[in-house]
Protein backbone atom coordinates (compact mmCIF):
# COMPACT_ATOMS: atom_id res chain seq x y z
CA UNK A 1 0.00 0.00 0.00
CA UNK A 2 1.43 3.40 -1.00
CA UNK A 3 1.02 6.51 1.15
CA UNK A 4 0.99 10.23 0.55
CA UNK A 5 1.44 13.25 2.83
CA UNK A 6 -1.26 15.91 3.23
CA UNK A 7 -0.79 19.18 5.15
CA UNK A 8 -3.68 21.11 6.72
CA UNK A 9 -2.53 24.59 7.81
CA UNK A 10 -4.18 26.50 10.67
CA UNK A 11 -3.12 29.90 12.03
CA UNK A 12 -1.18 28.41 14.94
CA UNK A 13 -0.37 24.82 13.91
CA UNK A 14 -0.22 22.29 11.05
CA UNK A 15 -1.78 18.83 10.79
CA UNK A 16 0.47 16.55 8.71
CA UNK A 17 -1.32 13.30 7.80
CA UNK A 18 -0.33 10.08 6.05
CA UNK A 19 -3.11 9.11 3.62
CA UNK A 20 -3.71 6.14 1.33
CA UNK A 21 -6.23 5.91 -1.50
CA UNK A 22 -7.09 2.71 -3.34
CA UNK A 23 -10.14 2.25 -5.58
CA UNK A 24 -11.85 5.36 -4.19
CA UNK A 25 -11.24 4.12 -0.64
CA UNK A 26 -9.44 6.74 1.47
CA UNK A 27 -7.77 5.98 4.80
CA UNK A 28 -5.74 8.12 7.18
CA UNK A 29 -2.94 5.96 8.54
CA UNK A 30 -1.21 8.43 10.88
CA UNK A 31 -0.94 12.14 11.66
CA UNK A 32 1.18 14.60 13.65
CA UNK A 33 0.39 18.06 14.98
CA UNK A 34 3.17 20.59 14.39
CA UNK A 35 2.67 23.56 16.70
CA UNK A 36 4.24 27.01 16.79
CA UNK A 37 5.51 29.61 14.35
CA UNK A 38 7.24 29.77 11.97
CA UNK A 39 6.10 26.55 10.35
CA UNK A 40 9.47 26.02 8.64
CA UNK A 41 11.45 25.17 11.77
CA UNK A 42 13.88 22.40 12.64
CA UNK A 43 11.27 20.94 15.01
CA UNK A 44 8.62 20.74 12.29
CA UNK A 45 11.07 19.34 9.75
CA UNK A 46 12.09 16.52 12.12
CA UNK A 47 8.46 15.55 12.82
CA UNK A 48 7.69 15.30 9.11
CA UNK A 49 10.97 13.49 8.43
CA UNK A 50 10.23 10.86 11.11
CA UNK A 51 6.73 10.07 9.90
CA UNK A 52 7.89 10.04 6.29
CA UNK A 53 10.63 7.52 7.05
CA UNK A 54 8.28 5.41 9.19
CA UNK A 55 5.91 4.80 6.27
CA UNK A 56 8.60 4.92 3.57
CA UNK A 57 6.89 7.71 1.66
CA UNK A 58 8.81 8.27 -1.57
CA UNK A 59 6.36 10.51 -3.42
CA UNK A 60 7.27 14.19 -3.26
CA UNK A 61 3.80 15.29 -4.33
CA UNK A 62 1.57 16.61 -1.57
CA UNK A 63 -1.70 18.44 -1.05
CA UNK A 64 -2.12 21.60 1.03
CA UNK A 65 -5.35 22.65 2.77
CA UNK A 66 -5.64 26.23 4.04
CA UNK A 67 -7.74 26.98 7.14
CA UNK A 68 -6.78 30.56 8.05
CA UNK A 69 -9.03 33.16 9.69
CA UNK A 70 -8.26 35.70 6.94
CA UNK A 71 -9.62 33.54 4.11
CA UNK A 72 -12.68 35.29 2.63
CA UNK A 73 -15.28 33.80 0.28
CA UNK A 74 -18.01 35.44 -1.81
CA UNK A 75 -20.95 33.87 -3.68
CA UNK A 76 -21.90 35.97 -6.72
CA UNK A 77 -24.71 35.58 -9.29
CA UNK A 78 -23.77 36.79 -12.78
CA UNK A 79 -25.05 36.31 -16.36
CA UNK A 80 -23.99 33.07 -18.03
CA UNK A 81 -20.70 33.49 -19.90
CA UNK A 82 -17.95 31.40 -21.44
CA UNK A 83 -14.94 30.11 -19.54
CA UNK A 84 -12.65 32.71 -21.13
CA UNK A 85 -15.06 35.61 -20.53
CA UNK A 86 -15.58 34.48 -16.93
CA UNK A 87 -11.84 34.60 -16.28
CA UNK A 88 -11.65 38.16 -17.64
CA UNK A 89 -14.77 39.19 -15.70
CA UNK A 90 -13.36 38.05 -12.35
CA UNK A 91 -9.98 39.64 -13.04
CA UNK A 92 -11.50 43.01 -13.98
CA UNK A 93 -14.03 43.13 -11.12
CA UNK A 94 -12.20 41.46 -8.22
CA UNK A 95 -11.74 44.76 -6.34
CA UNK A 96 -15.51 45.34 -6.38
CA UNK A 97 -16.22 42.27 -4.25
CA UNK A 98 -13.57 42.49 -1.52
CA UNK A 99 -12.88 45.48 0.74
CA UNK A 100 -9.24 44.45 1.21
CA UNK A 101 -6.01 45.45 -0.47
CA UNK A 102 -5.76 42.87 -3.24
CA UNK A 103 -2.00 43.47 -3.39
CA UNK A 104 -1.88 41.41 -0.17
CA UNK A 105 -4.12 38.56 -1.37
CA UNK A 106 -4.30 35.87 -4.05
CA UNK A 107 -7.71 35.04 -5.53
CA UNK A 108 -9.28 32.09 -7.33
CA UNK A 109 -12.82 31.10 -8.30
CA UNK A 110 -15.09 28.25 -9.36
CA UNK A 111 -18.57 27.88 -10.86
CA UNK A 112 -21.09 26.46 -8.40
CA UNK A 113 -24.14 26.19 -10.64
CA UNK A 114 -25.68 27.35 -13.93
CA UNK A 115 -29.40 28.15 -14.07
CA UNK A 116 -30.85 28.36 -17.59
CA UNK A 117 -34.48 28.55 -16.47
CA UNK A 118 -36.60 31.61 -17.15
CA UNK A 119 -35.57 34.87 -18.77
CA UNK A 120 -32.83 35.77 -16.30
CA UNK A 121 -30.38 32.99 -17.03
CA UNK A 122 -27.52 33.14 -14.53
CA UNK A 123 -24.57 31.31 -13.05
CA UNK A 124 -23.38 31.29 -9.43
CA UNK A 125 -19.66 31.52 -8.80
CA UNK A 126 -17.62 31.44 -5.60
CA UNK A 127 -14.55 33.65 -5.33
CA UNK A 128 -12.03 33.08 -2.53
CA UNK A 129 -9.07 35.19 -1.44
CA UNK A 130 -6.18 34.08 0.80
CA UNK A 131 -3.39 36.19 2.35
CA UNK A 132 -0.26 36.06 0.20
CA UNK A 133 2.04 35.98 3.22
CA UNK A 134 0.37 32.95 4.81
CA UNK A 135 0.17 31.05 1.54
CA UNK A 136 3.86 31.72 1.03
CA UNK A 137 4.64 30.36 4.54
CA UNK A 138 2.68 27.17 3.85
CA UNK A 139 4.41 26.52 0.52
CA UNK A 140 7.82 27.30 2.02
CA UNK A 141 7.24 24.73 4.78
CA UNK A 142 6.28 21.82 2.51
CA UNK A 143 9.16 22.73 0.19
CA UNK A 144 11.47 22.84 3.22
CA UNK A 145 10.30 19.30 4.05
CA UNK A 146 11.15 18.10 0.54
CA UNK A 147 7.65 18.11 -1.00
CA UNK A 148 6.08 19.82 -3.99
CA UNK A 149 2.37 20.81 -3.77
CA UNK A 150 0.15 19.63 -6.62
CA UNK A 151 -3.02 21.08 -5.07
CA UNK A 152 -3.77 23.95 -2.65
CA UNK A 153 -7.41 23.87 -1.50
CA UNK A 154 -9.34 25.88 1.10
CA UNK A 155 -11.07 24.31 4.12
CA UNK A 156 -14.73 25.24 3.36
CA UNK A 157 -14.45 23.77 -0.14
CA UNK A 158 -13.18 20.46 1.27
CA UNK A 159 -16.06 20.35 3.78
CA UNK A 160 -18.74 21.12 1.18
CA UNK A 161 -17.49 18.20 -0.96
CA UNK A 162 -18.85 15.78 1.67
CA UNK A 163 -22.43 17.07 1.46
CA UNK A 164 -23.10 17.13 -2.29
CA UNK A 165 -25.88 14.56 -1.84
CA UNK A 166 -27.77 16.86 0.57
CA UNK A 167 -28.17 20.04 -1.47
CA UNK A 168 -31.83 20.50 -0.49
CA UNK A 169 -31.02 21.19 3.17
CA UNK A 170 -29.06 23.68 5.24
CA UNK A 171 -26.48 22.46 7.73
CA UNK A 172 -23.87 23.78 10.15
CA UNK A 173 -20.62 21.82 10.51
CA UNK A 174 -18.82 22.45 13.81
CA UNK A 175 -15.22 21.22 13.75
CA UNK A 176 -14.04 21.39 17.39
CA UNK A 177 -10.35 20.92 18.19
CA UNK A 178 -7.96 21.96 20.92
CA UNK A 179 -6.66 25.43 20.07
CA UNK A 180 -8.63 25.88 16.83
CA UNK A 181 -12.26 25.26 15.90
CA UNK A 182 -14.13 26.08 12.70
CA UNK A 183 -17.77 26.70 11.86
CA UNK A 184 -19.04 26.23 8.30
CA UNK A 185 -22.67 26.81 7.27
CA UNK A 186 -23.81 25.27 3.97
CA UNK A 187 -27.01 26.60 2.42
CA UNK A 188 -27.86 24.08 -0.28
CA UNK A 189 -24.95 24.05 -2.72
CA UNK A 190 -23.48 27.30 -1.40
CA UNK A 191 -21.10 28.13 1.43
CA UNK A 192 -23.10 30.66 3.44
CA UNK A 193 -20.53 31.19 6.20
CA UNK A 194 -17.03 30.10 7.17
CA UNK A 195 -15.43 31.30 10.40
CA UNK A 196 -12.52 30.22 12.57
CA UNK A 197 -12.59 30.18 16.38
CA UNK A 198 -9.34 30.61 18.32
CA UNK A 199 -10.36 28.74 21.46
CA UNK A 200 -8.45 27.42 24.46
CA UNK A 201 -6.51 24.16 24.49
CA UNK A 202 -9.35 21.85 25.51
CA UNK A 203 -8.77 18.40 27.00
CA UNK A 204 -10.99 15.31 27.00
CA UNK A 205 -12.52 16.28 30.38
CA UNK A 206 -13.46 19.80 29.26
CA UNK A 207 -16.81 20.93 30.66
CA UNK A 208 -17.43 24.47 29.38
CA UNK A 209 -16.46 24.98 25.69
CA UNK A 210 -17.42 28.65 26.18
CA UNK A 211 -16.00 30.04 22.92
CA UNK A 212 -17.55 27.29 20.79
CA UNK A 213 -21.02 27.49 22.38
CA UNK A 214 -21.05 31.28 22.12
CA UNK A 215 -20.17 31.21 18.42
CA UNK A 216 -22.68 28.46 17.61
CA UNK A 217 -25.50 30.43 19.25
CA UNK A 218 -24.48 33.60 17.49
CA UNK A 219 -24.16 32.18 13.98
CA UNK A 220 -27.42 30.20 14.22
CA UNK A 221 -29.19 33.48 15.03
CA UNK A 222 -27.22 35.23 12.29
CA UNK A 223 -28.39 32.68 9.70
CA UNK A 224 -31.99 33.02 10.87
CA UNK A 225 -31.89 36.83 10.64
CA UNK A 226 -30.61 36.58 7.05
CA UNK A 227 -33.28 34.04 6.04
CA UNK A 228 -36.41 35.75 7.40
CA UNK A 229 -36.62 33.53 10.46
CA UNK A 230 -35.83 30.21 8.77
CA UNK A 231 -33.63 27.90 10.80
CA UNK A 232 -30.78 25.55 9.92
CA UNK A 233 -31.96 21.96 9.42
CA UNK A 234 -29.13 20.04 11.10
CA UNK A 235 -25.76 20.27 12.84
CA UNK A 236 -22.75 17.98 12.38
CA UNK A 237 -20.15 17.72 15.13
CA UNK A 238 -16.72 16.70 13.83
CA UNK A 239 -13.12 17.13 14.88
CA UNK A 240 -11.23 16.07 17.98
CA UNK A 241 -14.31 16.44 20.24
CA UNK A 242 -17.00 15.16 17.84
CA UNK A 243 -18.24 12.55 20.36
CA UNK A 244 -17.67 14.53 23.57
CA UNK A 245 -20.77 14.17 25.77
CA UNK A 246 -20.27 17.48 27.58
CA UNK A 247 -20.12 19.38 24.29
CA UNK A 248 -23.19 17.57 22.94
CA UNK A 249 -25.24 18.30 26.08
CA UNK A 250 -24.24 21.97 26.10
CA UNK A 251 -25.29 22.46 22.47
CA UNK A 252 -28.54 20.56 23.01
CA UNK A 253 -29.42 22.69 26.05
CA UNK A 254 -28.85 25.93 24.11
CA UNK A 255 -30.46 25.09 20.75
CA UNK A 256 -33.37 23.07 19.42
CA UNK A 257 -31.62 21.55 16.39
CA UNK A 258 -30.92 18.05 15.09
CA UNK A 259 -27.35 17.15 16.13
CA UNK A 260 -25.33 14.47 14.34
CA UNK A 261 -22.14 13.39 16.10
CA UNK A 262 -19.64 12.65 13.38
CA UNK A 263 -20.05 12.36 9.64
CA UNK A 264 -20.94 8.86 8.43
CA UNK A 265 -21.55 7.55 4.94
CA UNK A 266 -21.01 4.10 3.48
CA UNK A 267 -17.69 5.07 1.93
CA UNK A 268 -16.75 6.97 5.06
CA UNK A 269 -17.38 3.99 7.36
CA UNK A 270 -15.03 1.82 5.33
CA UNK A 271 -12.27 4.30 6.12
CA UNK A 272 -12.57 3.66 9.86
CA UNK A 273 -10.51 0.59 10.61
CA UNK A 274 -8.59 -0.96 13.45
CA UNK A 275 -5.25 0.33 12.22
CA UNK A 276 -6.46 3.67 10.85
CA UNK A 277 -7.40 7.06 12.31
CA UNK A 278 -11.06 8.06 12.46
CA UNK A 279 -11.58 10.52 9.54
CA UNK A 280 -13.86 12.64 11.74
CA UNK A 281 -10.69 13.92 13.41
CA UNK A 282 -9.40 15.26 10.07
CA UNK A 283 -12.62 15.92 8.19
CA UNK A 284 -11.08 18.49 5.82
CA UNK A 285 -8.36 16.05 4.71
CA UNK A 286 -10.96 13.37 3.97
CA UNK A 287 -13.12 15.89 2.11
CA UNK A 288 -10.20 16.94 -0.07
CA UNK A 289 -10.07 13.38 -1.46
CA UNK A 290 -13.75 13.39 -2.43
CA UNK A 291 -14.09 13.51 -6.21
CA UNK A 292 -16.29 16.39 -7.40
CA UNK A 293 -17.40 17.06 -10.96
CA UNK A 294 -16.56 20.67 -11.74
CA UNK A 295 -18.11 23.08 -14.23
CA UNK A 296 -15.68 24.35 -16.88
CA UNK A 297 -13.17 21.91 -15.33
CA UNK A 298 -12.35 24.67 -12.82
CA UNK A 299 -12.02 24.34 -9.04
CA UNK A 300 -10.56 26.72 -6.48
CA UNK A 301 -6.92 25.65 -6.41
CA UNK A 302 -4.23 28.16 -5.54
CA UNK A 303 -1.46 25.98 -6.93
CA UNK A 304 -2.59 27.25 -10.36
CA UNK A 305 -1.92 30.80 -9.19
CA UNK A 306 1.62 29.89 -8.18
CA UNK A 307 2.25 28.20 -11.55
CA UNK A 308 0.98 31.26 -13.40
CA UNK A 309 3.18 33.43 -11.22
CA UNK A 310 6.26 31.35 -12.10
CA UNK A 311 5.46 31.42 -15.84
CA UNK A 312 4.89 35.16 -15.70
CA UNK A 313 8.19 35.59 -13.90
CA UNK A 314 9.99 33.79 -16.75
CA UNK A 315 8.22 35.97 -19.32
CA UNK A 316 8.96 39.07 -17.25
CA UNK A 317 12.66 38.21 -17.15
CA UNK A 318 12.71 37.87 -20.93
CA UNK A 319 10.89 41.18 -21.35
CA UNK A 320 13.18 42.89 -18.84
CA UNK A 321 16.26 41.87 -20.81
CA UNK A 322 14.79 43.35 -23.99
CA UNK A 323 13.75 46.53 -22.17
CA UNK A 324 17.23 46.95 -20.68
CA UNK A 325 18.82 46.74 -24.13
CA UNK A 326 16.38 49.28 -25.59
CA UNK A 327 16.81 51.63 -22.63
CA UNK A 328 20.59 51.45 -22.99
CA UNK A 329 20.39 52.55 -26.62
CA UNK A 330 17.93 55.34 -25.78
CA UNK A 331 20.14 56.50 -22.90
CA UNK A 332 23.17 56.80 -25.20
CA UNK A 333 21.16 58.91 -27.66
CA UNK A 334 19.77 61.16 -24.92
CA UNK A 335 23.21 61.72 -23.35
CA UNK A 336 24.71 62.67 -26.70
CA UNK A 337 21.88 65.06 -27.50
CA UNK A 338 22.09 66.64 -24.03
CA UNK A 339 25.80 67.44 -24.48
CA UNK A 340 25.10 69.11 -27.81
CA UNK A 341 22.15 71.05 -26.40
CA UNK A 342 24.14 72.41 -23.45
CA UNK A 343 26.98 73.59 -25.63
CA UNK A 344 24.82 75.29 -28.25
CA UNK A 345 21.63 76.49 -26.55
CA UNK A 346 22.05 76.70 -22.78
CA UNK A 347 24.85 79.26 -22.92
CA UNK A 348 22.42 81.78 -24.48
CA UNK A 349 19.77 81.52 -21.77
CA UNK A 350 21.22 81.05 -18.29
CA UNK A 351 18.20 81.24 -15.93
CA UNK A 352 19.64 79.20 -13.08
CA UNK A 353 19.73 82.07 -10.54
CA UNK A 354 16.13 83.07 -11.20
CA UNK A 355 14.83 79.49 -10.84
CA UNK A 356 16.74 79.09 -7.58
CA UNK A 357 15.09 82.20 -6.09
CA UNK A 358 11.63 81.07 -7.21
CA UNK A 359 12.12 77.66 -5.61
CA UNK A 360 13.27 79.32 -2.39
CA UNK A 361 10.14 81.53 -2.20
CA UNK A 362 7.88 78.52 -2.91
CA UNK A 363 9.43 76.63 -0.01
CA UNK A 364 8.83 79.56 2.38
CA UNK A 365 5.18 79.75 1.32
CA UNK A 366 4.64 76.00 1.79
CA UNK A 367 6.27 76.11 5.24
CA UNK A 368 4.05 79.04 6.28
CA UNK A 369 0.86 77.22 5.23
CA UNK A 370 1.96 74.08 7.08
CA UNK A 371 2.66 75.99 10.32
CA UNK A 372 -0.70 77.78 10.12
CA UNK A 373 -2.49 74.43 9.71
CA UNK A 374 -0.64 72.93 12.69
CA UNK A 375 -1.52 75.99 14.80
CA UNK A 376 -5.25 75.49 14.13
CA UNK A 377 -4.97 71.80 15.02
CA UNK A 378 -3.33 72.58 18.38
CA UNK A 379 -5.97 75.25 19.14
CA UNK A 380 -8.73 72.68 18.49
CA UNK A 381 -6.97 70.14 20.70
CA UNK A 382 -6.71 72.66 23.59
CA UNK A 383 -10.42 73.52 23.25
CA UNK A 384 -11.43 69.83 23.31
CA UNK A 385 -9.20 69.05 26.30
CA UNK A 386 -10.72 71.94 28.30
CA UNK A 387 -14.23 70.73 27.43
CA UNK A 388 -13.40 67.18 28.57
CA UNK A 389 -12.00 68.49 31.86
CA UNK A 390 -15.00 70.78 32.53
CA UNK A 391 -17.47 67.93 31.82
CA UNK A 392 -15.82 65.73 34.49
CA UNK A 393 -16.64 62.73 32.30
CA UNK A 394 -14.17 59.94 31.54
CA UNK A 395 -14.20 60.21 27.74
CA UNK A 396 -10.77 58.60 27.44
CA UNK A 397 -11.76 55.67 29.66
CA UNK A 398 -14.78 54.82 27.50
CA UNK A 399 -12.81 55.37 24.28
CA UNK A 400 -10.00 53.10 25.46
CA UNK A 401 -12.43 50.36 26.58
CA UNK A 402 -14.24 50.60 23.23
CA UNK A 403 -11.00 50.44 21.23
CA UNK A 404 -9.56 47.49 23.21
CA UNK A 405 -12.81 45.52 22.96
CA UNK A 406 -12.94 45.54 19.15
CA UNK A 407 -11.62 42.54 17.16
CA UNK A 408 -8.14 42.88 15.62
CA UNK A 409 -9.51 43.30 12.09
CA UNK A 410 -11.73 46.29 13.07
CA UNK A 411 -10.54 49.89 13.33
CA UNK A 412 -12.09 53.26 14.18
CA UNK A 413 -12.34 55.56 11.14
CA UNK A 414 -14.29 58.35 12.90
CA UNK A 415 -15.84 58.85 16.33
CA UNK A 416 -17.84 61.66 17.94
CA UNK A 417 -19.53 61.39 21.32
CA UNK A 418 -20.82 63.19 24.40
CA UNK A 419 -22.17 61.98 27.75
CA UNK A 420 -25.17 60.27 26.15
CA UNK A 421 -24.54 59.34 22.53
CA UNK A 422 -21.70 57.97 20.44
CA UNK A 423 -21.52 58.16 16.64
CA UNK A 424 -18.79 55.95 15.24
CA UNK A 425 -17.70 54.73 11.80
CA UNK A 426 -15.86 51.39 11.94
CA UNK A 427 -13.82 49.82 9.17
CA UNK A 428 -13.61 46.06 8.71
CA UNK A 429 -11.99 43.61 6.27
CA UNK A 430 -15.17 43.45 4.22
CA UNK A 431 -16.62 40.07 5.27
CA UNK A 432 -20.26 40.05 6.42
CA UNK A 433 -19.61 37.51 9.16
CA UNK A 434 -16.75 39.63 10.54
CA UNK A 435 -19.07 42.65 10.61
CA UNK A 436 -21.53 40.60 12.63
CA UNK A 437 -18.73 39.62 15.01
CA UNK A 438 -17.91 43.31 15.52
CA UNK A 439 -21.51 43.96 16.66
CA UNK A 440 -21.25 41.01 19.05
CA UNK A 441 -18.01 42.42 20.48
CA UNK A 442 -19.64 45.84 21.06
CA UNK A 443 -22.55 44.22 22.91
CA UNK A 444 -20.10 42.33 25.14
CA UNK A 445 -18.53 45.61 26.32
CA UNK A 446 -21.74 46.42 28.26
CA UNK A 447 -21.08 50.15 27.80
CA UNK A 448 -23.89 50.83 25.33
CA UNK A 449 -27.50 49.85 24.91
CA UNK A 450 -27.85 46.53 23.04
CA UNK A 451 -27.31 46.81 19.28
CA UNK A 452 -29.54 44.60 17.13
CA UNK A 453 -27.91 43.26 13.96
CA UNK A 454 -30.84 44.15 11.63
CA UNK A 455 -30.42 47.82 12.65
CA UNK A 456 -26.91 47.94 11.22
CA UNK A 457 -26.71 49.38 7.69
CA UNK A 458 -24.21 47.39 5.58
CA UNK A 459 -23.17 48.40 2.10
CA UNK A 460 -22.54 45.79 -0.59
CA UNK A 461 -18.83 45.62 0.17
CA UNK A 462 -19.33 45.68 3.96
CA UNK A 463 -16.29 47.96 4.12
CA UNK A 464 -17.54 50.07 7.03
CA UNK A 465 -20.29 50.26 9.66
CA UNK A 466 -22.05 53.45 10.83
CA UNK A 467 -23.36 53.16 14.39
CA UNK A 468 -25.32 55.46 16.69
CA UNK A 469 -24.73 54.08 20.18
CA UNK A 470 -26.47 55.03 23.43
CA UNK A 471 -24.30 55.01 26.57
CA UNK A 472 -25.83 53.01 29.43
CA UNK A 473 -26.94 54.92 32.53
CA UNK A 474 -24.40 52.93 34.56
CA UNK A 475 -21.60 54.65 32.63
CA UNK A 476 -22.93 58.20 32.84
CA UNK A 477 -21.18 60.31 35.42
CA UNK A 478 -18.01 58.23 35.62
CA UNK A 479 -15.39 60.24 37.48
CA UNK A 480 -11.86 60.95 36.20
CA UNK A 481 -10.38 57.99 38.11
CA UNK A 482 -12.58 55.59 36.15
CA UNK A 483 -14.42 54.29 39.25
CA UNK A 484 -18.22 54.10 39.09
Amino acid sequence: MSFQMVFSFKDNYVDAAVVSKLFNKVKIKDAVKIEGQPYASEYGLNQVKNIREKYKIKSKKTEIILNFENIITRIIDIPIMSKRNLKSFVKNNINEYFAVNMEDYYYDYEVISIDKRGKDKKMSIMIAVVPRGKLKQAVEFVTYCGFSPYSIAIYPDCISNLFLDKLDTSKIIVDVNSGKSTITILDGDKIFLYSGISNENYDENEEKFDEVIENIDYFLNFYSSRHFGDRIDSMYLVGEFYNNKNLYNLIESHNDIKIVTGFYKKRFKRSIGKNFINPNLYIDIFGSYTSVKSIYNKNIDFVDILKIKKDNKKDDNRIIKIEVAVLFIITCIVVAWTVVYRNIVTNKYDTGDIEEKINSLSYVEETSDKLESEKKQYENMITNIKKMKDDEFDYLGILNTFRMGLPDYAHIKYIDFDKNDVYVVLGSNGQTVDTASIIAAINKMKIFEFVELPNVNLNDKVGEIDLNLKILDSYKGVDISGEK
